[in-house]
């Protein structure tokens, strides 16, 4: 008898996509305030139209990409214009580690940060707003 075909799930958030018309403006603020790195994006060599925002590891988290970038499926033009704030997405939440570094950072950068503290799990967290208006939570398990 054949084993039965493994179920699909779901591993991991892979990566979220923000439609910026300053692509490079918003890149700098990851890499200035979070400390994360910058690489181009896969199929647009402009560094001005899309760049991928990468992990510690690598990995990349935040695809940016001006508005009139279009997917082969989408219209000519793009998707809808960026609009300011996060419409229907609330924030983003990233898993980080080194709070009281990233205190500092963001006290010197003049970066007004929320703080808010779940001590029945061990978690810290700071809320900060990219210059876009995307809200993101940055969580510290046990630190």
């Amino acid at each position: 008898m054949a084993a039965p075909a493994p179920a699909m799930r779901v591993e991991a958030l892979d990566h979220v996509n923000l439609r910026t018309p300053d692509v490079t403006g918003t890149a700098r603020f990851f890499a200035d305030v979070l400390g994360l790195s910058i690489t181009p994006s896969p199929g647009n060599d402009d560094p001005e139209k899309a760049l991928w925002i990468c992990d510690g590891e690598g990995r990349a988290i935040v695809h940016l990409a001006r508005p009139d970038i279009a997917y082969p499926w989408e219209p000519e033009g793009g998707a809808a214009p960026a609009l300011p704030g996060t419409g229907r997405l609330h924030h983003v939440a990233l898993r980080c580690t080194g709070y009281a570094a990233l205190c500092a950072r963001l006290s010197e950068m003049g970066v007004v940060a929320h703080a808010n503290d779940i001590p029945q799990v061990s978690l810290r967290q700071l809320f900060v707003t990219d210059p876009n208006g995307v809200m993101l939570e940055l969580n510290f398990f046990g630190d």
